[in-house]
């Protein structure tokens, strides 16, 4: 049997072990237990790249399996409505087959089904979406079970996300057994104001995906580092964590590139670390802080590399006289990037950077065109 390794840092991967989110899990695993038709049974979890938040909607998936769903997890794009049908049948085959003795009435091609999961053809060639996931709503609920559908990458402008939201609050008013939990970046979260379909989704509950607590990242390098053969003291594992700030794609990043460079059971010492730390920061420069400047016009850019000029908390102030611009000019890059989830509001007449690694990208930035 092929062995996973301890570090996984890829995007979309889920790490070896969940850590840092306890709180945001039990209030997933709590809104799904709330009554039928509850607002609690729709959320979204809203970070930036890197956050964990599939590694979240993977998690969830687990927890809810467990407490009598059947689940489908999709990315959104124009073919998810397919591929969800698809996957509830699948997930739900098994279950169903299972419990068909015990189905009072039930016959094949009751409910449009010929057996399990299966449509009918007619019904496969008469029914749309909506229809179809509330006829499996309905079989599965004569099974006793609920259904749960997860969805990666919201994107509102996606003509999919649009009929899945409308159609989801279609069924809960029909009182359907159904709970729904999505992730997306706070730039297309914020985007669904805009949209008409989506509007009950600004009721559903917004769990915000931030930061691991240091301390936390230190004692699970300390039991991760030998699970992947690494052989390093406890002072460069808090160091390691250190390095971090409590990004979690740079916890696995890190801990990736210190397994690669002690394959051969060398020790890590400091140049070994900071040999690691250059090349997870190479990374993230390119696949993490890059792609989230690019929708960006330039002139936020330039609001960003004055913040950066600050080590953590910068003065809108400072960030003003820096730049030459007024107040009210300000405000609006201000509310363009806490809405793109790039910075978050400290104080009153205070801002920093949400992801503090961010600061050293843009100076490099700064220093390359300054040249």
């Amino acid at each position: 049997m092929e062995k996973k390794p301890v570090f996984r840092p890829s995007f979309g991967n889920r790490p070896d072990q969940l850590i840092g989110r306890d709180e945001v899990v039990q209030q997933v695993t709590e809104g799904l237990q709330s009554y039928r038709g509850s607002a609690e049974r729709a959320m979204l979890l809203v970070g930036q790249r890197g956050m964990g938040k599939t590694a979240l909607l993977i998690e969830t998936g687990d927890r809810a399996a467990a407490i009598g769903y059947v689940v489908a997890r999709v990315t959104c794009n124009e073919s998810m409505l397919e591929n969800l049908i698809e996957m509830l049948q699948r997930a739900g085959e098994r279950v169903v087959k299972e419990s068909k003795s015990a189905v009072k009435g039930f016959s094949a091609g009751a409910f449009g089904f010929s057996f399990g999961l299966t449509f009918t053809e007619e019904a496969q060639r008469s029914f749309g979406f909506r229809v179809k996931l509330e006829m499996l709503c309905e079989r599965l609920a004569e099974a006793g079970k609920r259904v749960l559908v997860l969805v990666d990458e919201v994107d509102p402008s996606v003509t999919q996300m649009r009929e899945l939201a409308s159609t989801y609050q279609e069924l809960v008013g029909n009182e359907a057994d159904i709970a729904i939990v999505m992730a997306g970046l706070p730039g297309s979260i914020s985007d669904i104001l805009n949209y008409k379909t989506l509007t009950f989704l600004n009721r559903a509950q917004r769990i915000s995906i931030g930061l691991l607590p240091v301390s936390e990242v230190e004692i699970y390098y300390s039991s991760a580092f030998s699970r992947a053969g690494i052989s390093a003291t406890p002072a460069i594992a808090r160091q390691a964590a250190l390095i971090t700030k409590g990004f979690p794609y740079l916890v696995q990043l890190l801990g990736y590139y210190l397994s690669k460079l002690s394959a051969d059971g060398k020790p890590v010492d400091d140049a070994v670390l900071a040999q690691a730390e250059s090349l997870a920061s190479d990374e993230i420069d390119s696949k993490v802080f890059q792609a989230m400047l690019n929708p960006l016009s330039a002139k936020d850019v330039e609001f960003l590399k004055a913040i950066a000029q600050d080590d953590g908390v910068s003065k809108i102030a400072d960030v003003e006289a820096r730049l030459g611009v007024s107040h009210g000019t300000a405000q609006t890059y201000r509310k363009r990037l806490l809405d793109a989830g790039i910075i978050y509001s400290v104080r009153r007449g205070e801002i920093a950077l949400l992801m503090p690694q961010m600061a050293v990208y843009l100076r490099k930035l700064e220093r390359r065109y300054s040249v």
